[in-house]
Parts: structure tokens; C-alpha cells; sequence
């Protein structure tokens, strides 16, 4: 411990020792001009023999350790030219490998983020007749002995608004229209069931013509989804919209096609079936799809006959968004980062010099307080991303609060070995500059082994 420190305790000590009239004799001593006469106050003679021993010792000790702390400021401040030479290369080294770390760490970022969009690997996308021919063919189980055979109902949909109500909810409208031809048996339900909404969607018939063997039935409609999205890449993860259909007479071996020949165009990322005016707050809509899923059951859902075991395929209508970056880089990180930037700052001004700490006022008591104050403030911001996203585990951008722990948590042991292990080899010789060069470069490499862990 240095030699100061051991000066100030044992001068606590005497002065706590101190009846009050010699406390305030002292007190004045202490508060004069170091540069005065070296009277003695008045009321040093009305002193008793006992109170003005404890004040000459109490002043000794105060001289010395001024003279002390004097002595260790001239002393860290006398750095050879080849430690101030090695200060300089390691700060430009620091910054250099702070600087590639950032970068990498972007350049990830960026890649992911402008990666084409792909459907999910459950999805058997179709473009054309020809592909839901061969789909259908492989998929569709064969009827039983003396059932009906397959029915085949072409439809499609047209989305003009979608909204996220929620993390996982879905508020999705627009109209929706299928085919039945003049074979179809007449006694068929004609309209569309979506097995994952809400609550079955009231569908309002707004025309129905025929067209010659055909008659053509449409509606509109509004659902509201409950979908299942990953969260783990937040806000660089995409989200698929999707809506499952069946037909309502689906035990009679009934299935969707979809009406390719209605739209214009069937490239993915033309958006067949989207309102060019669709507005999705903070959203990019990428591109929207028919596809195909096979789906097994463990139940017939108490329909005699109904082949539970065998794969069935379900018609499905996606939407494929990707969210704009700039909102939630700045709503979800302005914290963190603000406050990792202060406690750079803090790392800066703490040093094995008393005098240092007490014009900075960073003294370990400080520090920790502070820290506290910055944790909490991480918290409640780590609290409303939380509430926000609803991820069952931790999502990439909530990773920067926790190094943000860490770095809270390492700044603060590091102000209390300041000052308690002044001479640990950390600090003997450049007072704290390893922690100051390495403090951006550990920060940037944690992240950057976060971001490829994540996206790799």
C-alpha cells in the first residue's frame, strides 16, 4: 500500500481520537492557506497538555502526508521516454485493433443484412401449373376403395393491409377468391378455413361470376395470426407471414391449388398478391409466394376414414418482410453504448495518484455508485427490449447490455485494486494504462466473437 494511504488512516485515527475542542483547533490548521504564517490558533494555549499533543501530532501527520501524496504525483509523473514512447505505440495499436474489430463487426452486419431472402426450408414453393401438378401428384394420398376422388379448387388471395398487433400476432386483411368447377359436386362448402387464426375469419362475399365452367366466388376478409418467429436475430432477423389454408370439406379429399394464371406475375420478389400501397410500419416487404407443406396428424379428428398417418399437403400463402435497421439501432443501443463511453471516460481519470482521484472525484466509492446508477440503467433498458420482442432467450442485440454488465462490473473491481493493490504489476508502472488501451479492443473483439457465433 502506498505510503499515503497509510498517512490518511492513521490521521483519521488520531482525529477521531480528538476531544471536540482540540478537533477544531486542528480543523483551522487544516483549513489554512498552506503558504501562511505557521502560528498557532488562539485557541491552541486553551488547550489542555493531552489535546495539544493530539493536534502537533495530528499537524505532523498532515505535513507529511501532503509532503507524501507530493512526492507520488512527481513520481508517476516522471515517465521515462521509453514508457511514454510504449504509451504512444500501445494507444495506436488500440485504436488500430478497435477500429478492425468495429469493422468486422459491421461488415458481418451488413453482409447479413443485405443477404437474399429465402423461403423457409419447410416451404415447396410453386411458379407455375406445371410445379403444383408434380407436387400434387407425389403428395396427394390415394382415395380409398369407393371414395371420391381428389378435388382440386383453385385459389387466391390479394393482401392489402398487415399489421403486427404483436411479437407473435398478426393482423392481416384483404380478399381472397376461388374456382369451383361445373364437376365439382355440387353439395361441396365453398370457402376457405385458416387453421392457425385466431378466430375463423367472417368471409364477405363481394362478387361471384361465372366464367365459362367456372364460377367464380370472392371475398374479403380479416384475420388475426398467431405465428411463431425467431427472434434470435433481432433486429437483423426476418420474419415470414404466413397464412395456412384448407378447405372446409377437407375430409372429402379436398384440396387448394393455387390461381397462378390470375396474376400478372409470379416472381417472388415482384409480390404476387400484394397491394403496391400495403404500408408496414418499419418493415420491407421482400417478397410474397405460394407454397406447399406436408403436414401428418395424430388424430382424425374424429372423421371416419380420414388418413391421420399419411402426409397431407396444405396450400400456403407467404409474405416474406425484413425490418428496417434504423429505428431499433437507435432506440435499442443509444443506452448501452452512452454508457460504455462513460465509463471509458472513468477509466481515464482513475489512477494510483490520490491527488488525481480527488480532482476527478472518481474515488473507488464514486465509482461504484456510479456503476450501480449505469446497471440500472441498463436494466430498464434491457427490461423494454424484453417486453418489446418476447424471445424465449437471448436475442443478438440484448448481448451488447451484458457485456455492458461486465464492462460495469470490471470497471468498478478495477477502481477498488487502485486503490487497495496499488502496486499490482497492472498498475506499478503506468498507473492503469493497460486498462485503458485494452478497455475498446476487448470490448469490440467480445462483440465481434458474439456477431459471428450469431450469424454463422
Amino acid at each position: 500500500m502506498q505510503r499515503s494511504a497509510l498517512l490518511r488512516a492513521e490521521l483519521d485515527d488520531a482525529v477521531a481520537g480528538m476531544t471536540p475542542a482540540a478537533r477544531a483547533v486542528f480543523e483551522d490548521i487544516q483549513g489554512r492557506d498552506e503558504d501562511a504564517e505557521p502560528n498557532l490558533p488562539e485557541d491552541f494555549h486553551a488547550l489542555t497538555p493531552i489535546e495539544r499533543t493530539s493536534v502537533i501530532g495530528a499537524a505532523k501527520l498532515l505535513k507529511d502526508l501532503a509532503e507524501a501524496e507530493t512526492a507520488e504525483d512527481a513520481d508517476d509523473q516522471k515517465q521515462p521516454e521509453g514508457v511514454s514512447r510504449l504509451e504512444r505505440q500501445l494507444w495506436i495499436g488500440s485504436v488500430l485493433i478497435s477500429l478492425a474489430f468495429l469493422i468486422a463487426v459491421g461488415g458481418i452486419l451488413v453482409r447479413v443484412y443485405n443477404a437474399p431472402t429465402m423461403p423457409d426450408p419447410a416451404d415447396a414453393v410453386v411458379t407455375t401449373p406445371d410445379e403444383v401438378t408434380r407436387f400434387l401428384a407425389a403428395h396427394v394420398p390415394p382415395p380409398q376403395r369407393g371414395a371420391e376422388p381428389p378435388v382440386f379448387i383453385p385459389t387466391g388471395l390479394y393482401i392489402e393491409s398487415i399489421e403486427f398487433s404483436g411479437p407473435y400476432t398478426v393482423e392481416v386483411s384483404g380478399n381472397i377468391w376461388q374456382r369451383y368447377a361445373n364437376q365439382v359436386p355440387q353439395d361441396l362448402t365453398k370457402g376457405v378455413l385458416l387453421p392457425e387464426a385466431q378466430e375463423q375469419p367472417t368471409l364477405t362475399e363481394v362478387y361471384r361470376v361465372r366464367q365459362g365452367n367456372d364460377e367464380l366466388i370472392g371475398w374479403s376478409f380479416h384475420t388475426t395470426l398467431r405465428e411463431q418467429f425467431d427472434y434470435r436475430k433481432y433486429p437483423l432477423g426476418r420474419h415470414q407471414i404466413w397464412l395456412r389454408m384448407w378447405h372446409p370439406d377437407y375430409e372429402r379429399n379436398v384440396y387448394l391449388t393455387p390461381d397462378l394464371g390470375a396474376y400478372t406475375s409470379l416472381v417472388p420478389a415482384a409480390l404476387p398478391g400484394v397491394d403496391t400501397d400495403l404500408v408496414l410500419e418499419n418493415w420491407d416487404t421482400q417478397q410474397s409466394f405460394f407454397s406447399y407443406r406436408t403436414h401428418r396428424y395424430n388424430t382424425h379428428f374424429g372423421i371416419p376414414g380420414y388418413q391421420a398417418e399419411q402426409l397431407h399437403p396444405e396450400l400456403y400463402y407467404s409474405i416474406a418482410v425484413k425490418r428496417y435497421l434504423l429505428s431499433p439501432l437507435i432506440s435499442r443501443t443509444i443506452v448501452p453504448i452512452v454508457i460504455l463511453i462513460n465509463l471509458f471516460l472513468v477509466v481515464l481519470m482513475i489512477g494510483r495518484g490520490s491527488k488525481r482521484r480527488e480532482n476527478f472525484g472518481v474515488r473507488p466509492a464514486e465509482v461504484i455508485f456510479t456503476g450501480a446508477a449505469f446497471f440500472f440503467a441498463v436494466l430498464i433498458a434491457e427490461i423494454s427490449l424484453r417486453d418489446e420482442v418476447q424471445a424465449s432467450g437471448l436475442v443478438y442485440i440484448e448481448t451488447l447490455y451484458v457485456v455492458t454488465y461486465f464492462v460495469i462490473l470490471g470497471v468498478a473491481v478495477n477502481s477498488v485494486l487502485l486503490v487497495g493493490q496499488p502496486n499490482f504489476i497492472l498498475f506499478r508502472h503506468h498507473d492503469n494504462m493497460w486498462v485503458r488501451v485494452l478497455y475498446w479492443p476487448v470490448t469490440f473483439l467480445t462483440m465481434l466473437v458474439i456477431t459471428f457465433l450469431t450469424f454463422h
